[in-house]
């Protein structure tokens, strides 16, 4: 698969065009190539981001990694809920793979002040810089 980034600001014929060569390139026996515009998924820069706090925080806290992306998603995630056809309540912890960039910016927001109350330093670098500068 091959995705790129494309701007409403910016010019797009030169992307558009590359992106299509690459794919027949890559894929040479495709005779079609179709393009989905939607709702992006969370970046590589959140993933990054994310993924590097929930390491600092887990040494920090003393939980695995694993451990400290349950309990963050289990503090900041809203739970799919429902009912078996038996009564049985089911509560589950979405996966942060699924949400949109805009609630995974609300998500890594909850996650720093978070941090700030528990004095934990996370790195506001150029993957900070990227995801929050995401045009909603």
């Amino acid at each position: 698969m091959i995705s790129r980034s494309i701007y409403k600001d910016k010019p797009k014929e030169a992307i558009f065009k590359t992106l299509v060569q690459d794919y027949f390139l890559e894929n040479p026996m495709t005779q079609e190539a179709t393009i989905t515009i939607g709702k992006t998924k969370r970046t590589d820069a959140q993933n990054r981001l994310y993924w590097c706090w929930v390491e600092i925080m887990s040494k920090e806290i003393g939980y695995s990694k694993q451990e400290m992306h349950l309990l963050l998603g289990d503090m900041f995630l809203t739970k799919i809920e429902f009912e078996t056809k038996k009564g049985k309540v089911i509560s589950q912890i979405p996966s942060t793979t699924e949400l949109k960039v805009n609630e995974f910016i609300d998500y890594i927001c909850e996650i720093d002040m978070l941090a700030g109350e528990h004095s934990i330093k996370l790195p506001h670098n150029d993957d900070y810089r990227l995801v929050t500068q995401y045009d909603r």
